[in-house]
């Protein structure tokens, strides 16, 4: 059952769904191939079909077109990570909101310092000053993709903490939601959800507002690993076959396109359950996973003077793959250096920070 994925697994999953992530991220502004994630184009998948069937564009093709459902993958971690470990908890909202600010804001603000650093030698501090921060204050306080025009920040994938940052805020009404209806309620939920992003697209479009940023755009797979923590639930081939299905389906028709995502997440945890135990002997895997969260802080930022420089199929492959190599050089630094001053904290006596910092408290699914 889903319910028993445990820490080792989460790792995994994570690593998985960050690599592809990375290389989504690489991939999709070399090519003719683009995603159909915040916005659906049926000219794309024919696109994809014709760009895949050439060997020296494969890869490049299904990164470019699937990658970005990594985030699918975490979005699904963070709920069932706070309904393993949050669930009976009888702490203040804002206690709970400051626990997962200590977790997430002190590998978020290093980064941030960084680009700051770069963006100042390259553009000027006084730009950096009177642009970068203000759009960047409105990533940490979680409100940038409800506001017209900021729905992506100066880095883009940093939507993500607006997004996680809003999920927190929400919890505690989910969790009260799901105990007074249980799993039927979070269907109805889901479905309600997606009604209002069907409806309030158009008019929040035309602001630039996108809520396939917010929670209500991704309600499904918040609810789906809900369902997995808190319930029964074994995915059978009879359900990960169909899935695949309106996977496939919803990259080609509209209309099933909201489908797409949830059947990635299902078929996804399903090929997972079949290759766990081979996928839990990968100590590289696992060890990968830890550094999730600085690799995909980073990796936008990394990707740059790499892209710049990819001009052939052979050159992006080559560069795809010594750009997320950096990635990982640069998160594996910084995730230590938080540990080290962690460290020094706590032996000054100061209140020590957890040196895991992770998207979610996934990790303590075992606590």
């Amino acid at each position: 059952m889903l319910r028993e994925l445990d820490n080792r697994d989460s790792a995994i999953l994570k690593a998985l769904a960050i690599s592809a992530i990375v290389f989504h991220n690489f991939f999709h502004v070399l090519g003719p191939v683009h995603e159909n994630e915040f916005t659906f184009d049926s000219s794309r998948f024919p696109i994809f079909l014709a760009t895949v069937v050439h060997p020296s564009t494969t890869i490049q093709a299904l990164f470019a077109f699937f990658g970005h459902y990594g985030v699918q993958i975490f979005i699904f971690l963070s709920a069932y990570g706070l309904a393993k470990t949050h669930w009976n908890d009888t702490e203040t909202w804002s206690a709970f909101m400051l626990s997962r600010v200590k977790k997430l804001y002190p590998m978020f603000i290093l980064v941030m310092v960084f680009w700051a650093l770069l963006a100042a030698c390259h553009v000027g501090p006084l730009w950096v000053i009177e642009n970068a921060i203000p759009r960047l204050f409105l990533v940490l306080t979680g409100v940038s993709t409800l506001l017209p025009g900021q729905t992506f920040p100066i880095v883009g994938p940093w939507w993500f903490i607006a997004f996680i940052v809003q999920f927190y805020a929400m919890w505690p009404l989910l969790r009260k939601f799901t105990k007074r209806f249980g799993w039927h309620g979070l269907v109805v939920l889901s479905i309600a959800c997606y009604l209002i992003a069907y409806f309030a697209h158009p008019a929040l479009a035309q602001r630039s507002i996108m809520l396939g940023t917010t929670p209500i755009g991704r309600m499904r797979i918040i609810c789906l690993g809900i369902i997995a923590a808190r319930y029964p639930l074994r995915i059978k081939v009879a359900a990960a076959i169909p899935a695949l299905g309106f996977l496939i389906l919803g990259s080609e028709y509209r209309s099933l396109a909201p489908l797409a995502s949830l059947g990635f997440v299902i078929f996804a945890l399903w090929l997972y359950t079949k290759m766990r135990t081979l996928l839990r002997k990968c100590d590289l895997l696992a060890q990968l996973g830890t550094y999730s969260l600085g690799i995909f802080l980073l990796n936008g930022i990394v990707r740059i003077p790499f892209i710049m420089l990819a001009r052939t199929p052979d050159s992006q492959l080559v560069l795809g793959c010594a750009s997320a190599l950096v990635t990982l050089a640069l998160s594996v630094f910084f995730h230590h250096s938080l540990a080290t001053a962690e460290q020094f904290f706590l032996q000054r006596g100061a209140p020590a920070r957890p040196p895991r910092m992770v998207l979610d408290p996934v990790e303590s699914v075992a606590e």
